[in-house]
């Protein structure tokens, strides 16, 4: 009967024959430490050397005992998956980025409808705050910090930052604001996506109740990265994948602003080369959105935002992020205990 299923590299393989998995298993082509077994009889995947019926196919598998890490999340007596020492099992780029494109098709409805409304009233917040900026008389970031420089021989230099469209420091501050507002939003809404639990588009506008540590995070999180660029560019991009984190943990952890930055830093331990793989992926995604017009970006930012998420959720319990149970075809981080 083929009604074995395994996960290798991050991806969910089967329905296999018993004797097809035994062959497998023999001929090395599943690590029986590392790579999860499930058929209906059991209540949980498993590493292949836990199931009896397969472990006399592994001769060399080490004594259970002896194995220091377990590569998975494990199940707790509460039913509840408990979280991966940090670094254990690094994330599989590729895994995460299949997972992000399959969560944006299973959901591309509801998340079609809540990308268009980010859009839409992003771009009316800033064409209020320019017209806002115009009746007052402020002038433009680009221009408030433009500096005229004579060096006494007649000749004007000017300083020059930003551009004439741009909002005033004022406005700017109050569109950086709603903008991690919905930020906060998006999250609780990838969180659930990630997870398996139901969502609605209001979320997307829960984001008050973390609103003034989010903002401050956010604040310093840019001020951070922003001097790390300054630094030769390759500290920015460091500190970037190491500390974006933060607001994940914020959101569902209800963390504070250092304790969710420090939550980040220890997160992504032994797992900087891989995010930063996935960052390549996020730019390719975006290229391919630019290149299929409006219609591509309004897949294609939703299909990053959720790659992170499924990195991040990687991070806290291993493979498992990106696995559904064969027998219910919900996601298996379905057992975690919803996001506030």
């Amino acid at each position: 009967m083929n009604d074995w299923y395994f996960a290798k590299n991050g991806q969910q393989l089967g329905p296999v024959s018993s004797e097809e998995i035994k062959r497998m298993i023999t001929a090395g082509e599943l690590d029986p430490t590392k790579d999860l077994v499930w058929n209906p009889r059991m209540t949980d995947w498993l590493p292949a050397f836990e199931v009896p019926e397969l472990i006399a196919q592994a001769p060399l598998i080490p004594n259970p005992g002896m194995v220091a890490e377990q590569p998975f999340a494990y199940q707790t007596t509460t039913g509840e998956l408990g979280e991966i020492e940090p670094g254990s099992e690094p994330i599989i780029a590729t895994a995460c980025v299949k997972r992000a494109f399959d969560l944006t098709v299973n959901n591309i409805g509801p998340i079609l409808i809540i990308t268009i409304i980010y859009v839409v009233i992003s771009m009316a917040v800033s064409a209020g705050l320019q017209v806002l900026d115009h009746a007052m008389g402020l002038e433009p970031t680009g221009q408030f910090f433009s500096k005229d420089f004579d060096n006494g021989s007649g000749v004007s230099y000017n300083f020059y930052a930003g551009g004439d469209d741009q909002l005033s420091p004022f406005s700017s501050l109050i569109s950086s604001i709603i903008s991690v507002f919905f930020m906060l939003g998006a999250t609780r809404i990838g969180l659930r996506i990630a997870s398996g639990h139901s969502f609605d588009i209001g979320m997307l506008f829960s984001g008050a109740r973390w609103l003034i540590k989010g903002f401050i995070a956010y604040f310093i999180y840019m001020v951070v990265v922003t001097l790390g660029f300054i630094c030769l560019i390759v500290p920015g991009i460091f500190l970037m994948v190491r500390l974006g984190a933060y607001m994940n943990a914020m959101v569902e952890r209800d963390m504070g602003i250092i304790e969710s930055l420090k939550y980040s830093w220890n997160l992504t331990r032994g797992n900087g080369l891989n995010l930063f793989v996935i960052l390549l992926f996020s730019i390719l995604v975006i290229i391919a959105g630019c290149i299929a017009l409006i219609v591509g970006l309004l897949f294609a930012f939703p299909m990053m935002w959720l790659m992170w998420i499924v990195a991040y959720r990687w991070m806290q319990y291993g493979g498992r992020a990106v696995l559904d149970d064969p027998a219910t075809g919900e996601p298996l981080l379905a057992a975690l205990p919803e996001t506030p």
